[in-house]
């Protein structure tokens, strides 16, 4: 293959908000409306707080489509009552509608065709009743919460099927009742969705991960090859200070690394030794002082105890069973490429967020990649993620040839 496969580990999809109803049972629509109503009046009242609106203006000339509704939105003097709002949730012109390229699937492969990229791994961009990513400000009942993991997995499912080969679609579940949580995943399996089951990041009133009460899960994961996935976005709700949002993005990557610590000690990876752990948008610098350590407490006398029934040291089963969904990589991360190890990263274009890099990834892939050898860069961009999720190589190469960058236009030249 002359140009370079490019598979982005970390990708976004979500339904306008309405068209969830038509996957799930009517006796949950009413609920959800009020929710994605309670959802939509927080993110108004919120317009304007949380990006610096000098990089929405940038990100909306350069997005087109979505870019200006997102402009419109932080307008104060739109005022929206409840009828106003509720007829959004339907309308794909409409402020809170997610970008076109997130829903439909034609106008995304245009693109992600633009961007270079062959093949994505694509994660919940918002569900019904946040299920699982957004619910510490609106109670719902675990009905419901389930009832939005199977609605968006249903939506996706549908949404990958047209363009099988490229799209590695991640299910959604939630921690309530783990017997049904490991029916839905045979269930997503069975219907297409092969990137993966996301694990939310907070087990609410349950426990944490190191419990045996997930083993069903785990058990379930690598029968299936279904990659078990952390990725960021959740935190602890901090309120409206002013300091709130500086503390989520100075901590929303730490609670997805924790799942990692808690599957670790609780022997998760010695027990299922062909599980594949994903930590996507975490970061990746922190895995060098994070397995340091884990080492340093494994091998210390005083916590030998630690290491029972364990065969292998922490940086082992990372060797082993993780790999890291490494977002948008800057330059200075990819530093600990070969402290890491090279063949566990997977770079991702986090398409279609404002901090991602889409659409100036090529310019992006310059900044990090242009004095990387060859074979890390073809591995790094691609070749890891087809390996560790199961893509087609020789089915992508057409489309690849076709659309993918070459190494001179990665490097820069």
């Amino acid at each position: 293959m002359q140009r370079v496969l490019v598979i982005s580990s970390d990708c976004h999809a979500g339904a306008l908000p309405a068209t969830y109803n038509e996957y799930m049972p009517r006796a949950f629509h009413d609920a959800a409306n009020a929710w994605w109503l309670a959802y939509a009046r927080e993110m108004y009242s919120r317009a304007g707080t949380f990006f610096d609106q000098e990089a929405v203006k940038t990100y909306s000339e350069q997005a087109g489509e979505g870019g200006a509704r997102m402009q419109a939105f932080s307008d104060p003097t739109l005022k929206l009552n409840d009828a106003d709002i509720l007829g959004m949730l339907g309308d794909a012109s409409s402020p809170f509608a997610p970008r076109r390229g997130e829903f439909d699937a034609t106008v995304r492969m245009q693109e992600l065709d633009a961007d270079g990229i062959a093949g994505e791994v694509i994660f919940p961009q918002m569900a019904p009743f946040g299920a699982g990513l957004m619910q510490y400000r609106y109670p719902v009942t675990p009905e419901q919460s389930f009832a939005g993991c199977q609605a968006y997995n249903r939506w996706l499912a549908d949404f990958c099927s047209a363009n099988p080969a490229r799209q590695a679609g991640v299910a959604l579940i939630d921690v309530e009742d783990i017997e049904a949580s490991v029916r839905e995943i045979r269930s997503a399996r069975a219907m297409g969705l092969w990137g993966g089951v996301l694990l939310p990041s907070s087990t609410g009133r349950h426990p944490f991960y190191h419990h045996p009460r997930y083993e069903p899960i785990w058990a379930v994961c690598e029968e299936l090859d279904m990659p078990v996935q952390s990725h960021s976005g959740w935190s602890p709700d901090y309120g409206d200070l002013p300091s709130a949002t500086a503390m989520f993005i100075s901590e929303v990557d730490m609670w997805a690394q924790r799942p990692f610590t808690a599957m670790l000690w609780a022997g998760v990876f010695e027990r299922y030794p062909n599980i594949k752990y994903m930590l996507t948008e975490t970061g990746v610098g922190w895995v060098v002082e994070k397995l340091r350590v884990l080492e340093f407490k494994a091998a210390s006398p005083m916590f030998k105890h630690f290491n029972r029934g364990l065969n292998m040291t922490p940086s082992g089963y990372f060797a082993r069973n993780c790999w890291l969904g490494a977002s948008f990589m800057p330059e200075h991360e990819g530093r600990f490429r070969h402290q890491i190890g090279v063949d566990r990263l997977m770079w991702g274009s986090d398409y279609p967020h404002l901090e991602g890099t889409w659409p100036n990834t090529m310019k992006a892939l310059n900044e990090t990649f242009a004095l990387y050898p060859e074979q890390e860069i073809r591995d790094i961009l691609g070749l890891n993620a087809a390996k560790a999720y199961g893509f087609d190589v020789a089915a992508l190469a057409p489309l690849a040839e076709r659309i993918g960058p070459t190494l001179s236009a990665i490097r820069g030249h």
